[in-house]
């Protein structure tokens, strides 16, 4: 698949130090375009600059905090110093927090997964739209998940949040359908991610039952993700806008 080369010119990955969004990141160096990534963590970030190289693109790293927002307008700022243009941003800053009964949660937990998968990807956008527009337009994949359509016992917090980006995206993608902006939230099924991996470990019965609810019988790989991503911010998805894009295995059909 061949990226638009005006959208594949810059884009900007929040949170692509690790899992789907450094599978972004590379998905879109694969492509030819050079990639800025914010995260927070300059240890990740050396390594996802490394992991880029070796690809042979022009790469950068912004230290952000999504729960700062003059931090995720200087990432931006520099980005746009750096490349001179931002022509897709892709979202995947998130929390899972806890899964527990409601009259166990608490709200310092509801709080810290709301400021950054709700608040966090309201002000990405709120800072990247005017950049692309600069640009001459392009897309903003906002990462939701299958929980972003969906609901699941005792994960209050996150599926809210999740919800959010869903909504915030569909809200956003029609605000701006009309200048040159597409705004879609991506919501990935349960993903070989290394957060994933690690919970596999610690709780196997539950992410056995997880998978099993995927009708495709396995989890994603997160190139499988990352190059979904990659097709919306591409001229082959330039009518595809304001929605939610599943890559699910089937769960929410089933």
């Amino acid at each position: 698949m061949n990226v638009d080369p005006k959208l594949g010119r810059a884009v900007l990955v929040v949170g692509g130090t690790s899992g789907i969004g450094l599978a972004t990141a590379r998905a879109f160096a694969k492509e030819g375009a050079r990639v800025a990534v914010a995260a927070r963590g300059t240890d990740g970030g050396a390594r996802a600059l490394r992991a880029l190289a070796e690809l042979g693109t022009e790469a950068a790293f912004f230290e952000a905090d999504v729960k700062d927002e003059p931090s995720i307008e200087r990432a931006i700022g520099a980005t746009m110093a750096r490349f001179g243009r931002i022509d897709a941003a892709v979202n995947c800053a998130g929390a899972g927090g806890d899964m527990m009964p409601l009259e166990q949660t608490d709200q310092s937990t509801w709080d810290d997964v709301m400021a950054i998968n709700a608040r966090g990807t309201w002000l990405c956008m709120r800072h990247e739209v005017g950049p692309i527009l600069q640009s001459g337009g392009g897309a903003i994949i906002n990462v939701s998940s299958i929980y972003g359509l969906s609901g699941r016992a005792a994960h209050h917090a996150y599926v809210a949040s999740k919800h959010a980006v869903v909504g915030m995206s569909r809200s956003v993608g029609l605000e701006f359908a009309q200048r040159g902006l597409r705004v879609i939230a991506l919501c990935p099924g349960v993903t070989a991610t290394e957060g994933m991996r690690q919970a596999e470990a610690a709780f196997p019965e539950v992410v056995r039952g997880l998978v099993a609810q995927h009708p495709i019988g396995r989890m994603a790989a997160v190139d499988e993700v990352a190059s979904t991503a990659v097709w919306l911010c591409s001229a082959n998805a330039a009518y595809v806008t304001a929605t939610a894009v599943a890559v699910d295995g089937g769960f929410l059909a089933a």
